[in-house]
């Protein structure tokens, strides 16, 4: 199973610091697993599950995404460039050994880092098949599958083009050139299709949002987030799973193949704005089973930067190598943990494994669970099940999705054109997700500022 790394925080971080020096490097998850607590308390058919992907191999490529501000710096026009931007590496050599690699990351740091080693199903092992996917000032990367993709890519490519004659029809701001989203795939792999969805359903998140701020009349309530809020990039994603659902449902596959109670996706995902903004979600939709892996911390990068090797926060701790041990999740996590100054000032790395074996800074995400980390240092944990089962649309409305989804429907309602426009509502596939095993736990907080 694929396997993939992010930092986000106040202070850069060296390449080398984060994927290559640390005792459990991404590195060395090509061929390594450090999974503490993953199978803890789960049935023996979740456990083999499980513990199976974990003997994968991932030798089909690598690729490090980093944020910078040196487009900025030489364009022409500073003006029109806000933010840092993503910059990217990617090689099927192996990254062991691969000489390019270990000077990138011996030269280079950055405030936002992304990395991923890639386990192949069936695409080929060529460098555009390999993560994170940029798309303008978006980083995109996933581990897991789309279940039965073979199947129906045709059904995506045709959705994707549908999504792309809106947005060319309406001569609407892209996130790939001239809202050509079909062309912008580069390669045949499921997560290059789901990104290109993804981002085709934000694009149009974000013109539902300024069109509603444009023409609202006095009086009328508003959207209480803007286009580039993490609200925005969490409404995508449900737009983006529920269109995925729903073409599963039509093909009778998936989670929708009858028979078969562990056919589900597999969407442990990451998805990153301007450097400064993150989303993180841990997902699965069979009736059984669990998700592949993925840990948060808030803390480790204490033990990773250089600049202060006698950090009091670099003190031994107690490791923990068994997977069938328990450890905190990520909400235990946040309400043990006392949020005070660190040297490496507030920061988030979110993995497929631990990156270091001080498992005291860790905690495992529950199934469905999803991070979301703004320009403002808040964090908030969201249960996405509630989004999908019946009832969804209170939930919905709620966080005023539904208000963005209508706004897009009435704008392109009103399209006076020939050509035939696809409705974008609310979404319609309700899926019979598990119960979650324990109290769903959902805050939002704002990581304190160094002292």
């Amino acid at each position: 199973m694929c396997r993939w790394i992010v930092y986000i925080g106040e202070q850069g971080l060296m390449l080398e610091d984060l994927l290559i020096k640390p005792e459990h490097s991404i590195v060395k998850q090509v061929h390594e697993r450090f999974l503490p607590g993953l199978c803890y308390g789960l049935e023996d058919n979740d456990k083999e599950e499980l513990e199976t992907e974990a003997t994968w191999v991932n030798v089909h490529g690598f690729g490090v995404g980093w944020y910078t501000d040196t487009f900025k710096e030489f364009s022409p026009d500073p003006t029109t460039v806000k933010g840092m931007r993503p910059a990217h590496f990617r090689t099927i050599a192996p990254i062991s050994t691969d000489l390019a690699f270990e000077q990138l990351c011996a030269h280079t740091a950055s405030k936002c880092i992304l990395a991923h080693i890639r386990n192949a199903s069936f695409p080929p092992s060529v460098e555009v098949n390999n993560h994170p996917f940029i798309f303008g000032k978006y980083t995109f990367m996933h581990n897991g599958k789309v279940a039965d993709f073979p199947l129906f890519r045709s059904d995506i490519i045709s959705r994707i083009s549908e999504l792309q004659m809106v947005m060319q029809a309406l001569d609407l701001p892209s996130s790939v050139p001239n809202s050509n989203y079909v062309f912008n795939i580069r390669g045949n792999t499921d997560t290059e299709h789901l990104a290109t969805l993804y981002f085709a359903h934000l694009d149009l998140v974000k013109a539902g949002i300024w069109f509603q701020r444009r023409q609202s009349l006095a009086g009328d309530l508003q959207i209480p987030f803007d286009a580039d809020s993490t609200d925005a990039l969490l409404c995508a994603l449900i737009r983006t799973i529920d269109d995925i659902h729903w073409i599963q449902h039509q093909r009778k596959v998936g989670a929708f193949e009858p028979g078969k109670d562990r056919a589900g996706n597999k969407f442990n995902l990451c998805i990153t704005d301007s450097g400064n903004q993150i989303l993180a979600c841990r997902w699965r939709d069979s009736k059984n089973g669990f998700p592949p892996s993925l840990y948060l911390s808030l803390t480790a990068g204490e033990k990773l930067n250089r600049k202060y090797p006698d950090s009091k926060f670099r003190k031994a701790e107690k490791n923990i190598c068994d997977s069938d041990v328990k450890i905190n999740s990520i909400s235990q996590l946040i309400q043990e943990n006392d949020m005070g100054p660190t040297d490496q000032g507030r920061h988030v790395i979110v993995g497929s494994e631990p990156c270091t074996e001080n498992v005291n800074d860790w905690g495992l995400f529950d199934p469905n669970q999803c991070v979301t980390v703004d320009e403002t240092h808040k964090l908030r944990i969201i249960d996405m099940t509630k989004f999908f089962q019946a009832g969804r649309e209170h939930e919905l409305e709620k966080y005023r999705f539904s208000d963005v989804f209508n706004r897009i429907s009435s704008q392109i309602s009103s399209y006076k054109g020939d050509i035939p426009l696809p409705m974008i509502g609310m979404p319609v596939q309700a899926i019979n997700l598990p119960a979650p095993k324990t109290k769903v736990f959902e805050t939002e907080l704002y990581l304190k500022n160094k002292d």
